[in-house]
């Protein structure tokens, strides 16, 4: 089974995460449940017997193993009926980031009471009939984090396919060249992905026993160690090219500085992240210059769609942006919103992104968009002389 540490989001096929607890890999196969979210609901210790010890593991071990699977049965089977559309579209729409310890408490309305969105899921969904809700309230939680996950690989498989080549070398070139340093967190999808897919390279064997039982790695760690390191060589070779390219192909006239950016005006930077964002392989969309419910251009990407305010300004910027981000993405009903600025966000408008959920572009991360749209004008130059020649 694969899974993600919720403390540092890597994925791993180890049952205690390797980079949060250094080389210590834990021999326990049980999932330590606050860290470490199964892609698979039936891989939490909820539903994996504890030894209590040998003689009453001998006298009662087959009886609460038979209760175990009643009761991991009866939740993978509503889990599965509910999972479209209730909990696929409370991931997406929540503005909570995680669970209030009031959340554990009884079902159900109390005097003077105050509802979190998960209290009111959970009554939802038990209304739906999955009871087991009430007698287990942090399941909601853990499964909550599973359909997140799924819906991460979801998103991961798409992009992945597309990279999908006759060796592993270039398979994995081919996806770190656009997905960067992500290869550090997602190696483990990667290598899922491909087990998955029955996608096989030589040298890489997977343990078949993995997909059906606890604690054992679908990759040994030394495997996928030395996989990490493959991805960091090709990593390191990518941006040696890179800087080779750049130095080889440079054309002042051509490249966008953050000092251009800055000399321009409001409707020269809405046109010029319409570039950007196209050449980093969006779908844009420009909206109208008037009446445009607080959107400057639309982009989409793999079926998402997200609506961007624009803000070139001299000073920082602060809530009125991000308020009008989340005004158009209701209006609109895109799927998320984004702010960018050639400047800074005040502390107000971070936080008011963080409980609505709006992604901030600011200067430094702008500036990377900048080196990416620079880098693509190098391989169409580059391209463009190759044919040429």
């Amino acid at each position: 089974m694969i899974y993600q540490c919720n403390g540092c989001s890597r994925t791993t096929f180890e049952t205690s995460c390797p980079w949060c607890n250094g080389t210590q890999v834990s021999p326990s196969s049980e999932v330590q449940s606050q860290r470490l979210t199964p892609l698979d609901p039936s891989f939490y210790p909820d539903f994996q017997y504890q030894s209590k010890g040998l003689i009453k593991d001998f006298l009662g071990k087959k009886k609460e193993q038979a209760q175990l699977n009643d009761l991991l049965n009866n939740v993978l089977r509503k889990y599965a009926e509910l999972k479209q559309p209730y909990f696929t579209n409370f991931i997406h729409t929540t503005r909570e980031t995680s669970s209030a310890s009031g959340d554990v408490g009884v079902p159900g309305p109390r005097l003077d009471g105050v509802y979190t969105e998960r209290e009111l899921f959970r009554e939802v969904l038990i209304r739906k009939g999955f009871d087991e809700l009430e007698g287990l309230p942090a399941l909601l939680d853990k499964l909550l984090l599973t359909t997140a996950f799924n819906s991460v690989y979801l998103g991961f498989s798409r992009e992945l396919s597309r990279h999908i080549k006759p060796g592993l070398s270039e398979t994995l070139r081919s996806w770190i060249e656009e997905a960067g340093t992500t290869f550090r967190s997602d190696l483990a999808l990667f290598y899922f992905y491909l087990w998955e897919n029955d996608v096989s390279f030589p040298g890489i064997q997977f343990n078949p026993q993995a997909n059906t039982t606890a604690g054992i790695p679908l990759l040994p760690l030394p495997a996928f160690r030395a996989g990490l390191n493959l991805c960091e060589t090709i990593y390191f070779d990518i941006l040696v090219e890179r800087l080779g390219n750049q130095l080889e192909h440079f054309n002042p006239n051509q490249f966008i500085t953050m000092y251009l950016v800055d000399a321009m005006d409001g409707f020269q930077f809405e046109a010029f992240l319409v570039e950007i964002f196209q050449t980093i392989g969006f779908d844009v969309k420009e909206t109208k210059k008037t009446a445009d419910q607080g959107a400057d251009l639309f982009v989409s990407r793999f079926g998402k769609n997200m609506v961007i305010q624009a803000k070139n300004y001299t000073g920082s910027v602060g809530n009125a942006a991000v308020q009008q981000a989340i005004s158009a993405k209701a209006f609109y009903g895109c799927d998320e919103a984004m702010v960018v600025t050639n400047s800074y966000y005040t502390k107000a408008a971070k936080d008011l992104a963080t409980t609505a959920g709006v992604r901030l572009v600011d200067r430094e991360a702008l500036q990377g968009y900048l080196d990416d749209y620079n880098q693509k004008l190098i391989e169409v130059f580059q391209a463009e002389a190759d044919e040429h020649a």
